[in-house]
């Protein structure tokens, strides 16, 4: 805590008991669910602090008066990490070189979400599929894509700013109609070995269920790849739902992308997507690998579960097996249509999340088994495969 000139900061504690509460209280102070200007609170309250964001609160000698959340912004070449404060004031004004002093030595750019007004000149886009940045106009399509597609608040407009600096603010439109977006954000380290290194949080993407054909999350993705390459960022990193097949095709098949952690109710959060307890698969992706280069170019693989011989089956459906100590390989079977079996047979979607949460989480993580593809049995029934990490993972 620092004190100056009646201007308090305070560092929130995550591993405070009671931080799913505190974050909710101080979005209802902010305003909350009715102020477009707040990122989702189960953002805060999880992968924003895993990317290695700070919640800070400021206050005088007697109250509250803004709160700010620290975004990873770069990396200094001495290994000093720099901040973007995007910066909520409740009724007044903070000054500047007031909040500059007060979080020192925390080097940070001052942002508040009405800074927020550069995007891409207005410019026609060409016929066919295209990608590229957004527009002023694009921003009422991207939120009503983003409320179509998860049925919720959006995220705030004005991350797609040049201002905010976004590590990713990209649209995919069609003849000129925007049908996808894709927003992320800068995160201090992803791998084991490199809590110092800038890396990608690809957090938010969508695209309109009419275009799902086209192959648009997968441009975007490789979009975002080749722009983190081209300024020498090498990991991207991202969450999902280890049940939901068409993520685990794209992320494993497609992109060559691998789970290297679970986390078992990640999200504190229940809606149209999330009957039961929301766990997550960590998702990295190291596009300049002999394996995670393969995902720059087209042509998926759909191997068969014949082809990898001593794989150790460790579920039936939602019931599960017993293993051999070892296997060179793993394969967990999980639902062709999660999405739809959550709303068809809650009881049995929550057994299968309880059933396939316990073998992610003895199973798969650094120095155990990640997974890198999707195979099918003769039936048709997809599984997860996972192998011991190594080598084959980095060169």
């Amino acid at each position: 805590m620092k004190l100056l000139m009646r201007l308090i900061a305070r560092f929130l504690n995550p591993a405070d008991p009671a931080w799913h509460g505190i974050i909710d209280q101080l979005w209802q102070q902010l305003g909350a669910p009715h102020n477009p200007e707040l990122l989702p609170p189960h953002f805060v309250k999880s992968t924003f602090l895993r990317m290695g964001g700070i919640v800070v609160t400021f206050h005088d000698d007697r109250r509250l008066v803004g709160v700010g959340l620290l975004f990873p912004r770069a990396i200094q070449p001495d290994g000093t990490r720099m901040y973007t404060l995007r910066l909520h004031e409740l009724d007044q004004n903070l000054p500047d070189d007031l909040i500059q002093t007060t979080l020192h030595p925390i080097p940070v750019t001052i942002y508040r979400p009405r800074d927020g007004i550069t995007f891409a000149p207005p410019a026609p886009r060409p016929t066919g599929i295209w990608i590229g940045p957004p527009q002023a106009d694009d921003l009422p399509a991207i939120a009503a894509l983003y409320r179509a597609v998860w049925n919720s608040q959006p995220y705030p407009a004005d991350l797609f700013s040049t201002e905010f600096g976004a590590a990713t603010a990209l649209v995919a439109t069609v003849d000129n109609r925007l049908v996808g977006f894709l927003l992320g954000f800068w995160r201090f380290g992803a791998l084991p070995d490199t809590p110092d290194e800038l890396a990608i949080e690809s957090q938010v993407m969508a695209v309109d269920p009419a275009y799902r054909t086209y192959g648009l999350a997968t441009r975007l993705k490789r979009a975002q790849a080749h722009a983190a390459l081209a300024c020498g960022v090498r990991c991207l990193h991202w969450t999902v739902d280890p049940l939901q097949l068409p993520n685990a095709l794209l992320n494993f098949n497609r992109l060559h992308a691998i789970a290297t952690e679970f986390v078992s109710g990640y999200y504190p959060v229940f809606n149209a997507l999330n009957q039961v307890s929301a766990s997550r698969f960590i998702i990295t992706w190291l596009p300049a690998s002999t394996h995670g280069r393969v995902g720059l170019v087209d042509g998926g693989e759909r191997p068969a579960l014949t082809d990898l011989p001593g794989v150790a089956i460790l579920n039936d459906g939602p019931h599960p097996r017993p293993a051999p100590a070892h296997p060179p390989f793993i394969a967990i079977a999980i639902p062709s249509d999660w999405s739809a079996l959550q709303h068809r047979d809650r009881a049995l979607a929550h057994t299968w999340r309880t059933t396939t949460d316990a073998i992610f989480g003895e199973w798969v993580g650094w120095e155990r088994y990640v997974i890198y593809t999707v195979a099918y049995d003769a039936s048709g029934q997809p599984y997860l495969i996972g192998k011991p990490d190594g080598s084959w993972m980095w060169e």
